[in-house]
């Protein structure tokens, strides 16, 4: 087992999961460690961010990726989600559990309302949002020099090119996100958009998107 007194600092680096097997297994981590689970996962990106990057300091860029993204882990954290990594100006996040979708859908309510109300106080890049939900492989890539945790597979695609749709704070979902959100809530913070054609995908799938009561229409 590794030194408890260095868990901590594998806890700022590593997602909680992750830290958590690697404290269980220690120097004997399985090379080809990998779990199936049904997870949701989100994406984010700035939009227009390789703009801003030219026309202003890399101080000031720095300082607008990483409030960003501050806020963004802290609610993803509050409700139960995990970042996975975060990918320059975006992240990659899971839910799994039982209330996987509520929690995913309050989360991005919060986020939704938060970001906007801080674009003033730094770089002008509105944040977009890429949800899908199914089974993924969960486990580590890379060789004995550097790996990673991380997720894979049809799911994580699909959420990565939704969240290349998205307009400035715009979070954008798959039918199958909200497959057991009460119809309720679904009404009140859920609205339908289109059937849209996804690069790679054989079908088209059903997107809707996520708007706080404040601006549902």
């Amino acid at each position: 087992m590794p030194d408890p007194q260095i868990l901590p600092s594998i806890h700022h680096f590593l997602p909680p999961d992750a830290a958590d097997m690697a404290a269980q297994y220690g120097p004997d981590f399985p090379d080809n460690f990998a779990l199936e689970q049904e997870m949701i996962i989100l994406f984010s990106d700035m939009r227009g961010f390789t703009e801003c990057s030219e026309s202003y300091a890399p101080h000031d860029v720095y300082a607008s990726i990483n409030a960003s993204l501050a806020i963004q882990a802290r609610l993803i954290h509050q409700h139960g989600g995990s970042v996975n990594k975060f990918l320059g100006d975006g992240l990659l996040a899971c839910f799994s559990g039982e209330h996987m979708a509520q929690q995913l859908l309050d989360c991005l309510l919060e986020l939704l309302v938060e970001l906007p109300a801080h674009e003033g106080e730094h770089l002008p890049c509105g944040v977009g949002f890429g949800v899908h939900r199914g089974h993924v492989l969960f486990g580590l890539l890379g060789d004995k020099h550097r790996r990673e945790f991380t997720v894979i597979g049809d799911v994580v695609n699909t959420a990565a090119r939704l969240c290349g749709l998205a307009s400035p704070f715009q979070a954008l979902l798959t039918e199958r996100v909200l497959s057991d959100v009460p119809d309720d809530v679904r009404r009140r913070y859920c609205r339908y958009l289109r059937r849209q054609p996804i690069r790679g995908k054989k079908q088209a799938v059903e997107i809707y998107e996520v708007k706080p009561v404040a601006t549902a229409r």
